[in-house]
């Protein structure tokens, strides 16, 4: 049986799980849902565009959402506080069977509440929502930092800029990193290899590095590197990892580095 997939967002992950999604063997039915004032072109994809605002009323989000046997939320955090347990509450309401949240992200189990991110809280209210139900399955994918993050300056680690490198806490803490790319390879797997989806949280890894590594890295690249706090919740054992375990390979940092990382400025 064909199954109809809906992709909520067509952002970096969301350009990802289409990409992914729309090629895998069993062929299923792939929507996208955006934003009415989206500029996103996809045409070169066999999708359906769906226009709709996923801070519409609830009843009307739901009403998109029916009829799709696995929706998936691509959205991050653009949608701002609320949203993440706003699309949560219409895809129970939608009594979509299969539903896979935008926990595309660090152990928020592990974390806990009253961590420096309050978004993390919501997270964590979105679980807490899922769990308290037993008509929608749903599967949290875990993946770390997104590889590219880990370079955004509003990040703080990595300054190509001054030539620097920030360990946050300590150089030895580690960080789970897993790139745009193979998130939305190993996300279309883990929703469509198997008849049903396996439920609750599935682990993934491109990579799981220190800080130090990362220094490494860059200084292999030719820039000089210097210098989580906590180091709970942020990493896991690739081996571990649901891809490691059937031996899928991914993209490692050092071939992220290689492929991404610009030549030092002179």
């Amino acid at each position: 049986m064909t199954r109809k997939i809906l992709i909520i967002g067509a952002g970096e992950l969301g350009l990802s799980l289409i990409k992914a999604i729309t090629s895998h063997p069993s062929r299923p039915t792939v929507s996208v849902l955006l934003r009415p004032s989206s500029k996103t072109k996809l045409s070169s994809y066999a999708v359906e565009v769906i226009l709709g605002d996923v801070l519409a009323p609830l009843s009307e989000l739901a009403k998109l959402f029916r009829g799709y046997d696995i929706v998936i939320s691509a959205t991050g955090f653009a949608g701002g506080p609320g949203s993440q347990i706003h699309l949560a509450k219409a895809a129970l309401e939608a009594e979509v069977p299969h539903y896979f949240p935008w926990q595309f992200g660090v152990d928020y189990d592990t974390i806990g509440k009253g961590s420096s991110q309050p978004l993390f809280d919501e997270q964590l209210d979105v679980r807490a929502l899922l769990r308290s139900q037993s008509l929608t399955k749903w599967t949290i994918v875990s993946t770390g930092l997104f590889t590219s993050f880990l370079f955004e300056p509003s990040f703080g680690v990595v300054d190509l800029h001054k030539g620097v490198v920030n360990a946050l806490g300590s150089w030895n803490n580690a960080v789970t990193l897993t790139s745009a790319e193979d998130i939305g390879y190993l996300t279309s797997r883990i929703a469509l290899d198997e008849e049903t989806p396996p439920e609750g949280v599935v682990f993934i890894a491109g990579d799981t590095v220190t800080f130090e590594d990362v220094a490494k890295e860059i200084e292999k690249k030719g820039w000089q590197g210097l210098i989580w706090s906590k180091n709970i919740g942020v990493s896991w054992s690739k081996e571990q990892s649901w891809n490691g375990k059937k031996g899928i390979k991914t993209e490692s940092l050092s071939q992220w580095v290689d492929q991404n990382l610009p030549a030092p400025y002179r």
